[in-house]
């Protein structure tokens, strides 16, 4: 229990200082369909804490559309989210990690996002990943190896 209460301390101090990407930066689709605009209405002038965790679970596609400022912004929430609910949330723990894993089609998008991380706050993401592995989410190995090295200035 003492560890499962660390991590989620450490995420929150992690990311407290992150500022809102505002109101217009939270998804940057250029033809308005149906799901970017779900997802700008829910996440719309809303902070990373106090959502729910079946609200997140239902807007986990928001992780693939969410400008690299805002992804930085909400990522806490989704990983706080998982760490409380790991048992019934097989979604948002796969999700997460699926996005720190490098693919070649989304190398320029993934290096924007990745620079937006601070060192400390790619180890908790790293300590997110180990930890929902020990919980049976797959393997992050990928994903920890990326995040363990330094990334290029965007």
């Amino acid at each position: 229990m003492l560890r499962f209460m660390t991590l989620k301390e450490t995420i929150k101090t992690a990311f407290a200082n992150v500022p809102y990407p505002g109101d217009h930066n939270i998804t940057r689709c250029p033809y308005h369909c149906k799901p970017c605009e779900e997802i700008d209405d829910y996440f719309k002038g809303t902070g990373w804490e106090g959502h729910s965790v079946e609200d997140l679970r239902d807007h986990h596609t928001a992780l693939s559309l969410f400008t690299p400022e805002a992804f930085h912004y909400f990522l806490p929430a989704f990983m706080l989210a998982s760490v409380e609910s790991y048992d019934s949330l097989d979604i948002l723990p796969d999700s997460i990690r699926f996005h720190f894993e490098f693919s070649l089609e989304h190398r320029d998008h993934f290096l924007v996002r990745l620079t937006k991380f601070s060192e400390e706050q790619r180890k908790v993401i790293v300590e997110f990943l180990r930890f929902m592995e020990t919980k049976g989410a797959g393997s992050a190995e990928d994903a920890i190896s990326l995040l363990n090295e330094q990334p290029a200035e965007a």
